[in-house]
């Protein structure tokens, strides 16, 4: 290598090292998966409104309110890549509600009632559960 095509490698390799990070920032500002707050404190009895509509099953307790949807996972799923859908009338995931990771309770926002939603794994193309409304 000479001199010349060293200089150019270390300033090509200096300018990757900046531009590879400010990239990848503004790749993941605006996904909404991210949007999701997870809140780990207890809620007093009676200092929610009242849900309408719950479910319950063996992975996740789900409780619908007018503007969001709160899912208490029982216990970390083995699915990596968990995203929360919203449903239509055939069963199909239509819209992203948000990613849900370890246990929690987990709180999404919402415009409108979905039909249900789907706990679905897109790596690994799993449907892990589903609830109607």
């Amino acid at each position: 290598m000479t001199s010349g095509q060293r200089k150019a490698h270390k300033y090509i390799w200096l300018l990757l090292a900046i531009a590879i990070p400010l990239v990848m920032i503004f790749a993941v500002k605006y996904l909404a998966v991210f949007s999701s707050k997870v809140t780990i404190e207890a809620t007093v009895a009676g200092s929610k409104k009242a849900s309408l509509k719950s479910f319950e099953n063996d992975i996740v307790k789900t409780a619908v309110f007018e503007s969001y949807i709160e899912i208490i996972l029982k216990a970390t799923l083995k699915n990596a890549s968990s995203v929360v859908y919203e449903m239509d009338e055939k069963g199909n995931k239509t819209k992203v509600i948000g990613q849900i990771t370890t246990a929690g309770i987990y709180e999404f926002n919402i415009n409108n009632l979905p039909k249900g939603i789907i706990i679905y794994d897109d790596l690994k193309k799993v449907e892990i559960t589903k609830f109607l409304f």
